[in-house]
């Protein structure tokens, strides 16, 4: 199955849910991800952010759905593993990602290292712009969407490939900046 990946080294297996929240629940060091979707329309977070746009946004440690996710954050920071993830703006940013630079605070007192990158600048750069997981730096899990909306997994593990995907975290997150260079927006 091809990954879009611009290098053709990849040989992806398309995984489950389930064995996509395994991979990432196990990790031993660290998880990375790379946003690059406009939005998202995932059904557990419309209310959410319906409430966002309304002008009433709920803190994300107050949301049921949200919540397991800072604390398993929180217990990997203190175990000694690292969470990041580069977020890849459009720009003006969506109405969606103007949400998650909001959540952004809670995130990062959890643990989770989060930066955003305006599109020009990842694309200038040549990162890959699918989204993706790069776990433990030996596993890549790269998520399809179509319409927002999850359309497929495929694991990575070949060598070379997973090389690539670890440049490519290098590159985006030396290229991105921190949640308060975007706060104007």
């Amino acid at each position: 199955m091809d990954t879009g990946r611009p290098d053709g080294l990849t040989m992806a297996i398309p995984i489950t849910e389930d064995e996509f929240l395994n991979a990432v629940r196990g990790i031993k060091r660290s998880a990375f991800r790379l946003e690059a979707e406009d939005s998202y329309a995932l059904d557990y977070e419309r209310e959410a952010f319906d409430r966002f746009l309304a002008g009433s946004p709920v803190p994300p440690p107050e949301l049921d759905w949200w919540q397991p996710w800072l604390s398993r954050v929180a217990q990997w920071a203190g175990e000694g593993k690292t969470v990041s993830r580069v977020r890849v703006l459009a720009e003006p940013p969506t109405a969606y990602q103007r949400w998650m630079l909001w959540t952004t605070p809670w995130c990062a007192r959890a643990g989770e290292d989060i930066r955003y990158l305006p599109r020009s600048t990842a694309e200038r750069i040549g990162l890959p712009l699918d989204d993706w997981w790069l776990l433990d730096d030996e596993q890549v899990i790269v998520m399809r969407f179509t319409d927002g909306k999850i359309a497929g997994k495929v694991l990575i593990t070949e060598p070379e490939a997973v090389a690539a995907y670890c440049m490519s975290r290098d590159i985006a997150i030396r290229n991105a900046a921190l949640a308060e260079s975007f706060a104007a927006v």
